[in-house]
C-alpha cells in the first residue's frame, strides 16, 4: 500500500499489554511524528495501557479486545479464535482507512493480528523483540515480518532461520531523554541530601518484590536513606499502608509515576524487575539496579536480561524466590554505602545503554514504508 508519491507515510504501531510493548511504541510514534508521518497505535483495553496513553494526547489511540493466547485444548481457545478474527478484520479496516504503509509490531500476541492484517493488505511488516530470549508469540510474529529488530545482541540468533535481523536496542519515550531543569528530589518531597533507592515493579507483577521491600522497610530506616516507590495500581494501598508504619523512613509512595525521568535522576540505586523497557531506561540514566526477574515471565527471559547486565557489572541479579529481607539489605547497603561500588555499576549502567533506538527504528520504518 505504497504512496511513493508522498513524502509521508502513514505506521500503524502494534504495542499494547504490557509496558515493556507499550512505552518503546511510543517511542518510536513520538520520533515519527515529530517528523510529520501520520501514526496510529494499537492498545488494549488493560488499565495500564489507558494510564500511560493518557499522558500523550497528542497521540492516536486505538483499542482492542486483545487477549493472551491459551493453551490449545483449554476451553478458552474458542473465545480467543472469535477475538482473534474480529481482532483481523478491523485491523484490515484501520489499515484501508488510514492507507497503512507500515505495520510494526513491538511484541507479543497483541501483534499477530496487526501483523498478518498487514501482510495480507500489502504493508511492509516488521517485529520488534526487546527481551534476550524471544517469546512463543514473537516466534510466530516473525513469519509475518518482512524484518525482524532485536533489543539485545544475544536476541539475534533466536531468528537465525530469518532473512533480515537486525540488533537496535529498545527505545526510550522521548520525554524520558529531554534534560528537564526541573529538580527531581524537589518534585517527589524528597531530601538531595540523602541516598535515594528506586523501587518499581514492572507492569506484568511485582508483589514479590513490593512485599519481600515491605519487610525491610525496618533496615531502610536504620542506613538512613530516602525510598521512591513504585508500586503499580493492583498493589498501591497495600504497599502505602505498610510504609505508613514506619513514618520516620523519608518515602514517596505512588501506584504509577508519569515523570520517571525524574525518578531516574533521583535515583541511586534501584530495585526492579527485569524487563528490557525498564533495563533500557535504567542503562540510559546510568543508575546501577537489583535486578528480580519476573519468575513466570515467558521462557524465563527476564532471568536471561538480568544475567546480561549482571555480567556486565551494571547490576545484580537476585532470584525472588531465594529473596529475604537480610539479604535486600544487606545488598542494598553494600551498594549505597560504597562510592565505589556504585560508581563503577553506574559507568558499566551507561556503557550498556542503547542510544537513540527510536530514532533508528524510526529511520528504517520511513525507509521501508516509502
Amino acid at each position: 500500500m505504497k504512496k511513493n508519491n508522498s513524502k509521508s507515510i502513514h505506521v500503524l504501531i502494534a504495542c499494547g499489554g504490557t509496558g515493556g510493548h507499550l512505552f518503546p511504541g511510543i517511542a518510536v510514534a513520538e520520533v515519527l511524528s515529530a517528523r510529520g508521518h501520520d501514526v496510529t497505535l494499537l492498545i488494549s483495553e488493560k488499565k495500564i495501557d489507558s494510564i500511560a496513553a493518557s499522558g500523550h494526547k497528542d497521540l492516536r489511540f486505538e483499542k482492542m479486545p486483545f487477549l493472551a493466547m491459551p493453551k490449545p485444548w483449554s476451553p478458552k481457545m474458542i473465545g480467543f479464535l472469535s477475538g482473534l478474527w474480529k481482532g483481523m478484520k478491523q485491523c484490515r479496516k484501520i489499515i484501508k482507512d488510514h492507507e497503512v504503509d507500515v505495520v510494526l509490531g513491538m511484541g507479543g500476541f497483541t501483534s499477530f493480528a496487526p501483523l498478518y492484517a498487514g501482510r495480507k493488505e500489502g504493508c511492509r511488516t516488521m517485529i520488534h523483540e526487546s527481551n534476550a530470549i524471544p517469546g512463543k508469540a514473537n516466534k510466530l510474529n516473525a513469519k509475518y515480518s518482512d524484518i525482524v529488530l532485536c533489543g539485545l545482541e544475544a536476541c539475534k540468533e533466536h531468528f537465525s532461520k530469518h532473512g533480515d535481523v537486525r540488533v537496535v536496542g529498545t527505545p526510550i519515550r522521548s520525554n524520558m531523554r529531554q534534560n528537564s531543569k526541573e529538580d527531581a528530589h524537589a518534585f517527589f518531597k524528597l531530601d538531595p541530601k540523602k541516598k535515594t533507592l528506586l523501587i518499581m515493579g514492572g507492569s506484568q507483577g511485582a508483589r514479590g518484590v513490593n512485599r519481600v521491600v515491605g519487610m525491610t522497610l525496618e533496615q531502610f530506616e536504620r542506613m538512613g536513606i530516602q525510598v521512591l516507590h513504585i508500586a503499580g495500581p493492583t498493589d498501591y494501598e497495600e504497599v502505602r499502608d505498610v510504609y505508613a508504619k514506619h513514618p520516620l523512613l523519608p518515602q514517596h509512595v505512588a501506584a504509577f509515576c508519569h515523570r520517571m525521568d525524574l525518578a531516574y535522576r533521583a535515583a541511586d540505586l534501584a530495585i526492579a524487575r527485569s524487563g528490557a523497557s525498564s533495563m533500557s531506561e535504567l542503562a540510559y540514566f546510568g543508575v546501577p539496579s537489583l535486578l528480580v526477574p519476573y519468575p513466570f515471565a515467558a521462557e524465563d527471559h527476564q532471568t536471561r536480561n538480568a544475567e546480561i547486565f549482571d555480567k556486565a557489572g551494571a547490576a545484580k541479579l537476585l532470584v525472588e524466590k531465594d529473596l529475604n529481607a537480610d539479604i535486600l539489605a544487606d545488598t542494598v547497603r553494600s551498594i549505597l554505602t560504597n562510592n565505589k561500588n556504585a560508581e563503577a555499576m553506574k559507568r558499566a549502567a551507561n556503557k550498556v545503554a542503547a542510544r537513540n533506538a527510536a530514532e533508528k527504528i524510526a529511520d528504517l520504518v520511513v525507509k521501508e514504508g516509502k
